[in-house]
């Protein structure tokens, strides 16, 4: 009977072991799609390099670096402009991600009306 009982409980630890790997996996995956979440940023385009494809915006005194790529769209009021209509000083709104190397690289960058 002893035999039976161990035999039995090994089976059921058997069965629950797969079960409870795929909820881990699950698990992960969700929190990596959580963390590829979009930030938004507001703020004032203190730096602007073409060059390097990167704009610095301050907000009060905290201060981001956002990356952009080809596939960034810039926007003013819901229309398309140029990377070149955005100079420093102005107003600007971004949605980002955050790469491999925790880089924000922009999605969209708005331009906003001057106050």
């Amino acid at each position: 009977m002893k035999k039976f009982m161990a035999v039995l409980l090994l089976a059921v630890f058997a069965a629950i072991a797969p079960a409870a790997k795929n909820a881990a996996a699950q698990e992960a995956k969700a929190k990596k799609a959580s963390s590829n979440k979009e930030i938004r940023w507001h703020g004032a385009v203190i730096r602007f390099d073409k060059d390097n494809s990167f704009l610095d915006v301050r907000k009060g005194t905290v201060e981001r670096r956002i990356h952009y790529d080809s596939s960034t769209k810039w926007t003013k009021g819901g229309k398309s402009i140029e990377a070149s209509d955005v100079k420093e000083g102005d107003d600007v709104i971004t949605l980002s991600v955050a790469n491999e190397k925790k880089d924000l690289v922009a999605t969209q960058i708005d331009l906003r009306p001057p106050k």
